[in-house]
């Protein structure tokens, strides 16, 4: 059996790139209900989603160049870093753990919530020692703070919880 039998077909398939595609295109145009400064961050990261998704898309095509791409951009299912397919439980974990940090983003802002994310998961998903969990967690929050807070003077989410205006402001 080939490499490429080896991939699911849903690993070779264009309708991945093609939703997240649409989906940061959604994002762009959602992204101009916000003030000019607030829009500023969807923009960017909704462009280059969508750049590099028509890159993923073109690569797994059969055209021309599309063999080129998957070289330049080590986009190429055909020899897989990861050479097993991850149980059903362990993406749904993934999943869970994204939903969790957002969760948290949404009730009690950005700046807690990123070294909660951090140091939890970490701890429990890798498996690492609390106290390596704890520098990475205070590293991370460190960053942040430092660049958003204090050099560009922009204040991050709060949270439902400890924003006066509560979900008003969605």
């Amino acid at each position: 059996m080939s490499d490429i039998n080896k991939a699911p077909k849903a690993v070779l398939s264009i309708w991945p790139p093609i939703l997240l595609a649409a989906f940061s295109a959604l994002m762009i145009v959602w992204s101009y209900d916000y003030s000019e400064t607030a829009r500023n961050v969807p923009v960017i990261v909704g462009w280059v989603m969508l750049a590099l998704s028509l890159i993923d898309m073109l690569s797994r095509m059969n055209l021309s160049f599309s063999k080129f791409l998957r070289d330049l951009w080590g986009a190429d299912f055909r020899n897989r870093e990861m050479k097993h397919n991850p149980a059903m439980k362990a993406e749904l974990s993934q999943a869970l753990w994204i939903a969790g940090f957002v969760a948290g983003m949404l009730t009690i802002g950005i700046l807690p919530s990123i070294p909660a994310f951090v140091v939890s998961y970490i701890a429990f998903q890798g498996g690492r020692r609390w106290i390596e969990s704890i520098v990475a967690g205070g590293i991370v929050f460190g960053f942040v703070f430092i660049v958003f807070e204090v050099l560009l003077n922009y204040e991050l989410y709060r949270g439902v919880l400890f924003d006066e205006r509560g979900f008003s402001n969605w």
